[in-house]
């Protein structure tokens, strides 16, 4: 009985230990990785500034009695960047294969800024054997980009929707969506491509 009660009260001290949440702390690598995070972000917002800074130089030359700090503090395009909510679907009502392409520029410290110029949009899927299938191009005025901002609680961005066909194509798989955009003010070109997927 004493061995059978022994037995007992072990098995649930095990029960017990095993139930018990196990703090893991933090290792030197945990830091390390955080550390590299960090300095990658730090990269990518000082080469962002520096494009800023550039653009605005070219932008301001020949400039006399401007403020420095107000030069400083002029926002300019650095980026354009096709988000990651960009998919194409099949709209039932007319049969037809879409595409939503969503456009996101920025200045020199990330924030969104509208955009003065044109946009081209090229869209096209890649087979297994590294050719490629164009499935839709088209081009915008800058009246049109400018009619294509959306601005709401999530956010600002430009929206572009773009019919896809080509033979033999059935609205599956994956598209990749290229960009080009010409400042209207600069003639400077900025590009951006990303791979979309079907939406469910």
């Amino acid at each position: 009985m004493k061995s059978c009660f022994t037995l007992i009260v072990g098995t649930c001290t095990l029960v017990a230990a095993g139930c018990q949440p196990v703090a893991l702390m933090p290792t030197t690598n945990d830091g390390l990785r955080r550390e590299v995070r960090d300095l990658r972000e730090e990269i990518v917002a000082l080469k962002a500034q520096k494009a800023q800074l550039a653009t605005l130089a070219v932008e301001t030359q020949g400039a006399t009695g401007r403020d420095p700090e107000v030069v400083a503090a002029t926002p300019a395009l650095v980026a354009v960047s096709i988000e990651p909510a960009s998919h194409f679907e099949l709209d039932e009502r007319t049969n037809t294969c879409v595409a939503r392409v969503y456009v996101a520029p920025s200045d020199g410290v990330g924030r969104f800024i509208q955009l003065v110029g044109s946009v081209s949009l090229s869209l096209f899927d890649l087979s297994a054997d590294g050719s490629s299938r164009t499935l839709a191009t088209a081009r915008y005025s800058p009246l049109q980009v400018r009619d294509a901002w959306r601005g709401g609680l999530m956010g600002s961005h430009y929206t572009f929707e773009v019919p896809l066909a080509s033979d033999g194509w059935s609205c599956q798989g994956r598209v990749t969506a290229r960009l080009q955009f010409v400042d209207g003010l600069s003639n400077r070109r900025l590009e951006a491509q990303r791979e979309v997927s079907r939406q469910p």
